[in-house]
Parts: C-alpha cells; sequence; structure tokens
C-alpha cells in the first residue's frame, strides 16, 4: 500500500508525517538526528583513526542524517539507501533548506531499495558504522528491519570495530517493545547501549521520551565516549547531555530482564508495541534508582519466543494453557491478557470494553436452546467433527468446568470461542449473522427472516458467517491438534 505524505507548512518551518505519524519537525529535529548520527560516526572516527570512513544509512530518505554525517571531515563515502523514491524528491526540493542539500554531496550515493535487500548483498566488512533511520513500523512485516537476523547482517556487513546507531521506540510508552530491541541487538552478537531523549514535538504527538540504541561488536567504554570530538554547531547535543541519555530509571530499565527477543519467525515487537501491559508515564515518586548503561556490560538474556503471539492458534494455545495450569483458572483469571490487540488502530483499553460487552451478552444465552440449534445444525459438519459436537453438548449439560472437561472437549470450546472473538472483530455482521439497517424507520426491528422473498440479505449472511466460522474452526482444530485417531 502507497504511503501517504504530508507536509505541514509554519512560518517558521514545517512538520513531515508518513501515514500520519510524525516524522520530525523542523523546530527540533536536530535533536532527534544528532543522538542519533553523532556518538555513533564519533566513535568510528576514534577508532579509525586516519581512515576515510564508509558509512551506510538505511532509511534517512529525508537526508537530514545525511547532513550531520557530512559534519565529519573523516567521512569519505555514504551510501543511502531508501525505499522511497518520493521521499527522495521531497528531501531535494522542499526539505534542501534543512538537510543543506545533503543528498546532492558527491560524498554520498542514494539508492532507492528496500535496505533489508540492500544489505544481505553487501560483502563482509563494508562499512565503519551503520545509520538506521527508520520509521515507526505499523504492521508485523515492517519489524523485519528491527529483528535479530537483521542485526546479524548488521553486524556481518561491519569492519571489526564499527558501530551501528538505530532508532528505537519509546522507552517511557513502548518499554517493553524498547527493551526487545535492546534484547535483539543482544542475541545478535552486538554490545547494546540504550539512550532515551526529550524530543518536544514527539512529546506533544503524545511518543513520550525517545529511545535509541548504541551498538557495536566490540563493548563501548564510558571514556571511549569521553574523548570523542563532537563536530562543530551542533543545535542540541552536548558532552554532559550525552551522558545523563544512557541513565534510565530502574522501574523502566528493570523490564530488560523478561523479553522476548525479536526475530523474522516470531515478530515479538510488534505484539509489544501493540500490547505495552505496563502503565505509562510513571510517577515521578516511584521511579528509584538510577540505572548507567555506560557502567553495565550485560549478555543477552531475551528469550526466544516459541509462536508468534498475535497469531490465532498460538492465542488458542495461550487460552488452553491457562485453562489446565489451574482448576479454577477460569474464575480467576483476566483473560483480556489473552486476547490481545492486533491493530494499530484498537488499544487494549478497547479489547476490555468489548470483552465486558461479551461477557454480558453471554450471560443472556439460553444454553438448552443454544445446545439443541447445534446439535441440530450438526449434521452439516464433517462426521468426526460433528461427534466432538456431541460429546461437548453432553459435558456441559452435565455443567464441568473447563478445566474438568477431557482434554478435546475443552480444546473444541476454546477454539470455537477464540475462532468467533477473532473473526467478530473483522467482520462482526458475518459471523454473528446480524442484520442490517438499511436507513428505513418503518419496521420495528429492520430485520426480517431468512426465509422471507423481501430484499433483506440477512439469510445470506447468515449463511455465510456460519459456514465461515464453521470453516476457520475446522482449519484452526486440524492445525492444532491432532485428529488423525478419529479417522
Amino acid at each position: 500500500m502507497p504511503n501517504s505524505l504530508f507536509i505541514e507548512h509554519r512560518t517558521n518551518g514545517l512538520a513531515f508525517y508518513i501515514n500520519g505519524d510524525l516524522q520530525f519537525d523542523t523546530g527540533d529535529e536536530a535533536v532527534y538526528h544528532e543522538y542519533l548520527v553523532v556518538p555513533a560516526v564519533g566513535l568510528a572516527v576514534q577508532r579509525f583513526p586516519q581512515t576515510n570512513l564508509r558509512v551506510l544509512i538505511c532509511g534517512g530518505g529525508d537526508g537530514l542524517a545525511a547532513r550531520d554525517v557530512l559534519r565529519f571531515a573523516e567521512v569519505g563515502a555514504i551510501d543511502l539507501v531508501d525505499f522511497s523514491s518520493e521521499v527522495i524528491e521531497i528531501a531535494n526540493t522542499v526539505f534542501l533548506p534543512y538537510n543543506g542539500g545533503s543528498l546532492e554531496s558527491d560524498r554520498v550515493t542514494v539508492r532507492i531499495q528496500e535496505a533489508f535487500e540492500f544489505v544481505v548483498a553487501v560483502p563482509d566488512n563494508s562499512y565503519h558504522a551503520v545509520i538506521c533511520d527508520f520509521t515507526y513500523p505499523n504492521t508485523a512485516e515492517e519489524t523485519a528491519i528491527y529483528s535479530r537476523e537483521w542485526f546479524q547482517e548488521i553486524n556481518r556487513i561491519l569492519i571489526p570495530g564499527g558501530i551501528v546507531s538505530t532508532n528505537g521506540v519509546s522507552p517511557e510508552k513502548r518499554a517493553l517493545g524498547f527493551w526487545c530491541l535492546y534484547q535483539t541487538l543482544l542475541s545478535a552478537g552486538l554490545t547494546a547501549k540504550p539512550l532515551a531523549v526529550k524530543i518536544p514535538s514527539f512529546e506533544e504527538c503524545g511518543l513520550g521520551v525517545w529511545g535509541f540504541l548504541l551498538g557495536s561488536p566490540m563493548a563501548i567504554k564510558r571514556d571511549e565516549l569521553k574523548s570523542i570530538a563532537l563536530t562543530d554547531s551542533l543545535q542540541s547535543l552536548t558532552r554532559e547531555q550525552l551522558f545523563n541519555s544512557f541513565q534510565f530509571p530502574e522501574n523502566i530499565a528493570k523490564y530488560r530482564r523478561e523479553i522476548a527477543i525479536h526475530t523474522l519467525a516470531c515478530p515479538q515487537l510488534f505484539y509489544y508495541l501493540l500490547n505495552p501491559e505496563i502503565p505509562s508515564t510513571p510517577a515521578a515518586e516511584n521511579i528509584g534508582e538510577i540505572v548507567d548503561f555506560l557502567d553495565i556490560e550485560e549478555l543477552g538474556i531475551g528469550k526466544l519466543a516459541s509462536r508468534d503471539r498475535l497469531q490465532l492458534e498460538s492465542i488458542v494455545k495461550a487460552w488452553l494453557e491457562q485453562i489446565y495450569d489451574s482448576p479454577n483458572a477460569a474464575n480467576h483469571q483476566d483473560f483480556s491478557k489473552f486476547l490481545p490487540v492486533q491493530h494499530r488502530y484498537h488499544s487494549p483499553q478497547m479489547v476490555e470494553e468489548w470483552l465486558i460487552y461479551l461477557k454480558q451478552a453471554l450471560a443472556e444465552v439460553d444454553i438448552s436452546r443454544l445446545l439443541k440449534e447445534l446439535l441440530d445444525r450438526s449434521a452439516e459438519l464433517p462426521p468426526k467433527f460433528a461427534n466432538n459436537f456431541k460429546q461437548l453438548a453432553t459435558q456441559i449439560k452435565t455443567g464441568q468446568p473447563l478445566s474438568k472437561l477431557p482434554p478435546q472437549t475443552a480444546q473444541f470450546i476454546i477454539t470455537l470461542s477464540v475462532v468467533l472473538l477473532m473473526a467478530n472483530f473483522l467482520t462482526p455482521d458475518a459471523v454473528f449473522a446480524k442484520g442490517f439497517y438499511r436507513g428505513s424507520s418503518s419496521s420495528s426491528s429492520g430485520i426480517t427472516s431468512s426465509n422471507s422473498s423481501g430484499g433483506d440479505d440477512s439469510g445470506f449472511y447468515k449463511t455465510v458467517g456460519f459456514v465461515s466460522s464453521i470453516g476457520a474452526l475446522y482449519w484452526l482444530w486440524n492445525i492444532l491438534f491432532d485428529n488423525s485417531d478419529d479417522e
């Protein structure tokens, strides 16, 4: 899907948005770009004296990161890779007063290409520094450039002792996502040093204090940073501010210890971004001790996730595991934790409110009548599926809790529940066979029976809803559970 680019012009500058997300505000973009670029390139200059440095910028099509890399005379060549030719075009026109014409420099080579595709083709030991200036991910696919596989490739193309700097997410608003990135860098064989910086325009948009990560195959020491040369004419970054940016309150830093790393197989980062699970903006009195990451050399302790927690089959398994963890789990657990947010426009609060409504709706269900209706339609199901359904009806009639039911029966209930829950988020009318309103007030209900000769299509939607739900249930059942013994 093409990106939506928007420029908000002001009397004293502009703000740039992609798909509605703020990318930079010229009033304070120097804060972001100087923290992203200057420490990394400064360290590279110190580690590789009297060398024409080669620097790779991934993303950064606006030319602002390239502008700050060009501050260093020691940099001999910059490769900039960005997939958006439209952003590159704007950088060479509208953004020219702000990036100083950086993309037109004879030291810069611009490539219109996907960054991952470019990097995997780069020979080993090619760059002294890599700057990752990517946008905030809004889909699981967009998190590939934050994965362990990505950072392993970056580690490979770095000259030994080279530096990587990457844009992160907010450790204040998305602490789990931020520490997921931290542990992911460590898992790729890189030393990782997290930074947190206040960017006024980001905070005004509700994004919170912003995070970056500095990494290298070699340890990054405080003494090294003390002696790096800061370039002239910096607008924001000072040595004191740089050292302070490595300090995190313990009530935020502690979440780094119990976190899963982000891989292509299990895009854990996207799960954490959608489901932060911890309070944002903690009260000042609860901050506690300060953790200075310049004083810490940590090995990766991030867990390797066994499954994608946003996939339907993973949600079903999580529910089943919870049911059997405790005989009374169904009565004591908050099941909103097992129904994760799956889209950026949803929120945990929305899911919680929807589950409250669902609970109220289920309280009105006539179980006896429901079972009769389901059994009447069981002939439409595959034979082994119909048999499971009949066993389920028998167990429910006896009033047994899920944890006491035979495993196959409980599996059936949970699988059916999650299929309907997920389907309702996507297409509620089709799944639950609701009628729809045509705008006329002449009917008291707006819904006619399925065998009516009128123009209402509710019968069609009931059929589609039933077939879709059962089809999804049958598909998921065969993925999750081996029913070969029932053949």
